[in-house]
């Protein structure tokens, strides 16, 4: 199940259309290969006012992250994937930084 919940409000944002989807679809990818079998994948939008911001939170139900991965989930050639490159978070990271943006994690403890 995908879920969409997207502010109409959010006024335009200059950035590298090219590389924000590369960042939102190895989002995408990671939810739905965390779920496994299924789950609910949702895409959130929302206009910050203080400090002003655009913030997309894309969440699902799998079963989160080990506690001991989450401090290098974001480091190159990191995976728990069997044919995954660990690659994916560490270059999202780098194109977010190029924009002035920024990636955080939240997970359930396992």
């Amino acid at each position: 199940e995908v879920v969409l919940d997207l502010d109409e409000e959010i006024p335009a944002v200059i950035m590298d259309f090219n590389q924000i989807s590369q960042v939102i679809m190895n989002l995408i990818i990671n939810a739905v290969d965390a779920m496994g079998d299924g789950g609910r994948l949702t895409l959130e939008t929302r206009l910050e006012r203080d400090p002003a911001a655009a913030v997309l939170t894309v969440s699902d139900t799998g079963p989160g992250i080990l506690a001991t991965d989450v401090s290098r989930i974001f480091d190159p050639f990191f995976t728990r994937k069997p044919d995954g490159t660990g690659l994916g978070l560490s270059i999202s990271r780098q194109i977010l930084d190029k924009h002035g943006a920024f990636i955080e994690l939240n997970s359930a403890p396992l």
